[in-house]
């Protein structure tokens, strides 16, 4: 029962010698999209091919072709066959980024989640704080803006001693604690979502903020492809209803999408607030180029220009 044994240039069906051999393509790519699907514990076609045999193999992924077993030590070097450590180290620079790339997608959808879970928090502690300010406003004229401090004075409060008064107290804790409990998560979900995004978008974070920048990224599918939209895109991510009113009804095109949430547009007049939204569209657009394509930080000279093309909106200058 002969042996079989893939090296990064080829897959050798051996005893004492070679029997048959099926060498990979001497070019990087298609090594690397070969080591790729090794290391996803797949079975390249070359390995297929020796299925015949029933060979003896070492590799748990290779089984459904052969008899898992110590396998004979093969002595073979790339270079007899024509192979390059240069065109290894290609092949495995390749697969490193693409793994990289993967991961960075899947950190994407996540991040993903993670604002879309901030989003239905927020909404849930408001409707739960709205409620407790109402309940409290039964037993108190004080009017307590802080939720964390109104929660904590409720969770403390005393009704009376009759059966009824007591049962109100508890749901009064109750709620009160829970109203604590989902500030605490919502506050650890912006934490981590301003720690991923510094890390994987630190000009784009540091230009519109890291839940505006978590929104843009996720909607558009990664930094990469963020960076690769113009600006007038960028401006309306998040508008897309907006966009296909304007184009089916013919009503007036949205002037901005999530960069709306950013104080500088919201807080302006409204008839400067398309300008605000290409100025800071433009300048995201630059920052994700950085963060996708080159690693420099140059956020603070962007948020520069930023501020004095606002004055000059703005009038102030």
């Amino acid at each position: 029962m002969p042996y079989l044994k893939t090296k990064w240039f080829g897959t050798f069906l051996y005893d004492k010698d070679i029997i048959e051999k099926k060498l990979f393509p001497k070019d990087a790519d298609e090594i690397a999209e070969r080591l790729y699907k090794i290391q996803k514990g797949e079975i390249l076609d070359e390995e297929k091919s020796f299925e015949r045999y029933e060979p003896v193999v070492d590799e748990e992924r290779l089984r459904k072709i052969g008899k898992l077993g110590r396998v004979k030590k093969l002595k073979v070097r790339a270079e007899d066959f024509g192979f390059s450590r240069e065109l290894l180290l290609s092949a495995c620079q390749k697969v490193v980024m693409r793994k990289i790339e993967e991961e960075q997608r899947e950190r994407t959808k996540r991040i993903s989640e993670a604002v879309d879970a901030l989003d239905d928090l927020i909404k849930i502690t408001n409707m739960v704080l709205e409620r407790l300010r109402g309940w409290y406003s039964y037993f108190s004229f004080d009017e307590v803006e802080d939720g964390k401090e109104l929660a904590k004075k409720l969770a403390s409060i005393k009704i009376g001693n009759d059966e009824l008064d007591k049962l109100e107290e508890k749901t009064l804790h109750s709620l009160a604690n829970l109203f604590s409990s989902l500030y605490e998560t919502r506050q650890e979900l912006e934490t981590y979502i301003k720690r991923v995004m510094e890390k994987m978008a630190p000009n784009v974070t540091k230009i519109i903020g890291p839940g505006i920048a978590a929104r843009l990224i996720a909607h558009a599918g990664g930094i990469e492809k963020l960076a690769m939209l113009p600006a007038g895109t960028i401006q309306v991510l998040g508008a897309e209803k907006a966009l296909f009113r304007h184009i089916k009804d013919g009503t007036l095109p949205p002037k901005h999408g999530f960069i709306f949430q950013h104080e500088m547009i919201n807080k302006a007049p409204k008839s400067k607030r398309g300008r605000i939204a290409r100025l800071l569209a433009t300048k995201i657009a630059i920052a994700a180029k950085a963060d996708a394509f080159t690693g420099n930080y140059i956020a603070d000279e962007l948020k520069k220009e930023i501020k004095e093309r606002y004055r000059e909106i703005m009038g102030e200058k």
